[in-house]
């Protein structure tokens, strides 16, 4: 589903839901571009809107609700991730 980052286009329309939770677009880009773990997806209209946790630059594990658009990954929110699923990721990925 996420390519490279080299592969990778992003639409940043409105970050306002990122803003929130003191997310910024350099943290989303990186987290999307470095191999994380895709939870699922749920359906909202007729949209698929994934679900992805993964690590920024900085080691902060984040949760990020994306889904896409035209070819473009648009991030809806995000949020850091709770104590279990800091732990379920690390663990996932052997670490």
């Amino acid at each position: 589903m996420v390519g490279s980052a080299s592969d990778l286009v992003f639409d940043w329309d409105d970050t306002s839901h990122l803003a929130r939770h003191r997310i910024d677009r350099a943290e989303v880009e990186r987290l999307l571009s470095n191999d994380p773990a895709i939870k699922g997806y749920d359906l909202v209209g007729d949209e698929a809107r994934w679900t992805a946790v993964g690590v920024t630059r900085s080691l902060r594990v984040l949760v990020v609700i994306f889904t896409v658009r035209d070819e473009k990954l648009r991030a809806i929110t995000g949020w850091d991730a709770d104590k279990r699923t800091k732990k379920e990721y690390f663990t996932q990925r052997g670490t």
